[in-house]
């Protein structure tokens, strides 16, 4: 074999190129199983109930010192945000945000004080 017959043309680098970078995502959805749905859980001890967004889609309201939990959430590396929902304290002014990794039969919990997704599986029993 001679260094000649290894060479390739442009449209095999280009073809390369493309199958090494759509490869990775594929695999990566497949191996942490996104497409199903997820759950999300929520806590927070902020003074007033909050509204709590996923990708700019209202989920719901959190009373304060409870967990919520949303069901059947879409799966995938989204955005998540607290915001206030009551006209007393600025309403939909904006508490915290993040960006959450939520994998179907995985479920995830947001503690919106600490700004921290934990395994959330300890609170599942409070989904009924």
């Amino acid at each position: 074999m001679t260094l000649r017959s290894l060479q390739c043309g442009p449209g095999a680098v280009v073809l390369a190129i493309a199958l090494a970078a759509f490869a990775p995502g594929c695999a990566a959805k497949r191996f942490l199983g996104f497409g199903g749905d997820g759950t999300l859980l929520v806590r927070h001890h902020e003074s007033a109930p909050q509204e709590i967004w996923l990708d700019g889609e209202l989920l719901g309201v959190v009373d304060s010192a409870a967990v919520a939990c949303f069901r059947e959430t879409r799966t995938g590396t989204l955005r998540v945000e607290a915001r206030a929902a009551t006209a007393a304290s600025a309403p939909h002014s904006l508490t915290r945000a993040t960006s959450v990794v939520l994998p179907p039969d995985q479920p995830r919990l947001w503690d919106v004080d600490h700004d921290q997704v934990l395994d959330g599986r300890a609170f599942l029993r409070l989904c009924s």
